[in-house]
């Protein structure tokens, strides 16, 4: 057995600790990606509009979102085995019903469900990383781990797109079920038996405004891609930020906080978590972009656009592992600021060569851009959970995990908006293929724009790193 320096978790073999955080993380995020493709097709199945279709992948993302910031509070009151186990059975158990569902609502449904057991898996798989890995290590486990977080959406639309081409959409949903069955029997194995449970007081009324406002907030951005210009959905937005802001005000005063988060002081971890959403934005702005590209303006299947998106995912895998043993050896700052330079300066070629290049050229560089954003996630995932105490992991790992989901729905929504805005204004002069092409073009440069300001705060937080 391998041993750490925590006394507690002597007898227990931190690889294989790491196993089962990595199909854990690997099981909820590829079945996150695995819907996209899909959206046209349950359109046409069910004859609903694209608003309608896109809750598909929008309820998997409340549902984790819901249920996050419970993970620190319920890992200390009942152990992370049990709630990992949870969680499992919970993503489980709708992964198993889904293909009996009977219409459009009893889908979503589902998919709530399984979002209510990645909620519960998602933080715990990196909170158990730092646990049972000492700091010099914790880089190259976090990189191995980081190769389901980042990898798994790009792998996502692939799969998918097999399993429409060549089966049914029931597919999508049993496609979980042996492999949550493998990461529960896995959790069961490696992981430590629960410590005795901490008595503490369950802060109901911070629940109440962190779910009302991460609810509202990422309904209201969702409902901007269809209703841009009604103040309804603006109002929606604010009480979400309301909800948020009465959360923060109630842990701020809470002597037993759900979320303690009193942790963003910390300058080391809240600069890490800015650094990670640019990141985020960088890999959603691909997964968005790129099959509008190629399916919709080209014309290609999504399993062609599937494919094409393959290599960037072999790049990033490769490239987090390497990014997570150097910064065990020389420290965040040097891989961190290679890998937003490569990703901003890969991010502006693709945006300068949609339209004056082939589909091979694209492909190259969204492998620089994955190698990039591989030495970006998983460096500064490490190096902000290693600036917190101990005691602190599990409610930075729920904040990290919080603010992905966040990022990633304002950033698909955003994009959106500004491609369809960018594109309606080229159709003026262009047919629809030059327009499609410009628009996107005008959408990644936007991004490689934002992309500079990632630099900038690398820079800044080198003397902190």
């Amino acid at each position: 057995m391998q041993e750490t320096d925590h006394p507690d978790t002597k007898s227990v073999s931190k690889w294989g600790v790491l196993i089962a955080a990595l199909l854990g993380g690997f099981m909820v995020i590829l079945n996150n990606s695995l819907m996209n493709v899909a959206l046209p097709y349950f359109m046409e199945l069910f004859q609903i509009t694209a608003v309608e279709g896109q809750w598909i992948v929008t309820a998997f993302a409340l549902g984790m979102a819901i249920v996050m910031p419970l993970t620190s509070y319920l890992s200390k009151r009942f152990g992370p085995k049990k709630i990992f186990l949870i969680g499992t059975f919970i993503f489980f158990a709708g992964s198993l019903a889904g293909p009996f569902s009977w219409n459009f609502t009893s889908i979503i449904f589902f998919r709530l469900l399984q979002g209510f057991g990645g909620g519960l898996i998602m933080p715990l798989t990196m909170m158990l990383i730092f646990k049972h890995f000492p700091k010099n290590e914790r880089g190259l486990a976090l990189g191995i781990w980081g190769v389901a977080a980042m990898v798994a959406p790009t792998i996502g639309p692939t799969l998918g797109g097999i399993l429409l081409e060549f089966f049914s959409w029931e597919m999508l949903f049993y496609i979980n079920v042996p492999t949550a069955f493998i990461a529960a029997g896995a959790a069961v194995y490696f992981l430590q038996k629960d410590s005795e449970p901490i008595m503490l007081r369950f802060d109901w009324l911070g629940f109440l405004f962190i779910s009302f406002g991460l609810v509202a907030a990422m309904v209201g951005i969702d409902f901007l891609q269809s209703y841009p210009g009604d103040l309804w959905v603006y109002g929606i937005i604010a009480a979400g930020v309301a909800g948020i802001l009465l959360f923060i005000w109630q842990e701020l005063r809470s002597d037993e906080p759900l979320l303690n988060i009193r942790i963003l002081k910390n300058a080391v971890f809240s600069g890490s978590l800015i650094v990670i959403s640019f990141s985020v934005m960088a890999m959603f702005s691909v997964l968005l972009l790129v099959p509008i590209l190629i399916q919709d303006i080209y014309g290609y299947s999504p399993l062609y656009a599937g494919f094409a998106l393959f290599p960037q995912a072999i790049s990033m895998g490769i490239a987090m592992t390497i990014g997570g043993r150097v910064l065990d050896k020389k420290g965040p700052y040097i891989v961190i600021m290679f890998g937003v330079v490569t990703t901003t300066i890969a991010t502006f070629a693709i945006g300068f060569s949609i339209g004056q290049v082939g589909i091979m050229v694209l492909i190259v560089c969204l492998i620089f851009q994955g190698i990039g954003n591989g030495l970006i996630n998983t460096p500064a995932s490490t190096a902000g959970l290693n600036a917190l105490k101990e005691e602190h992991v599990p409610a930075g790992s729920a904040f990290n995990n919080v603010s992905r989901q966040l990022i990633k729905v304002i950033c698909i929504v955003f994009l959106s908006i500004f491609f369809e805005y960018r594109r309606g204004a080229h159709l003026t002069a262009n047919d629809w293929t030059v327009a499609g092409e410009r628009a996107v073009q005008d959408s990644y440069l936007l991004v490689a724009s934002l992309l500079v300001a990632s630099i900038i705060l690398v820079f800044y937080l080198r003397k902190r790193w």
